[in-house]
């Protein structure tokens, strides 16, 4: 699984000194594109060559709080690729504990919002982040 690592800053706290539950999504969303870009593909270089990668699905279970200044890690893979989506896994540890999960599928389309299949390159590459399922439990 791609890892990733961030540190809780102030202005993502709610008034209870808390992360954010909105933050969660940012974080994942980050590790995703450090993921995807660790693989050789870019968002950037996507857009340039007329694809966009879309979120379709989320679904996210908290499980524990952050707090200002923790280091977070995130943990990303993907369980399953189709034609034109792949379902992502992703888990927050902080000190090892598991603080929040999520399953996210993650469509592409063209830069015109129509659904198309993933480009070979980006196929091939996202192989090396397909995780078993033994990894998400």
């Amino acid at each position: 699984m791609h890892k990733t690592t961030i540190k809780v800053r102030f202005n993502e706290l709610d008034s209870y000194g808390h992360v954010n539950h909105s933050n969660y999504l940012h974080y994942f969303e980050e590790a995703r594109i450090s993921a995807i870009a660790q693989i050789g593909s870019s968002v950037d270089l996507l857009h340039n060559r007329g694809f966009l990668l879309i979120v379709a699905q989320i679904e996210t279970r908290f499980l524990a709080p952050a707090y200002l200044s923790d280091s977070l890690l995130i943990e990303s893979g993907i369980t399953q690729i189709r034609r034109a989506s792949a379902q992502w896994f992703q888990k927050i540890t902080k000190d090892k504990t598991v603080i929040a999960i999520q399953n996210t599928r993650v469509g592409c389309t063209t830069t015109q919002g129509k659904p198309c299949k993933f480009p070979d390159e980006l196929r091939q590459a996202i192989i090396e982040l397909l995780v078993t399922e033994e990894l998400t439990d």
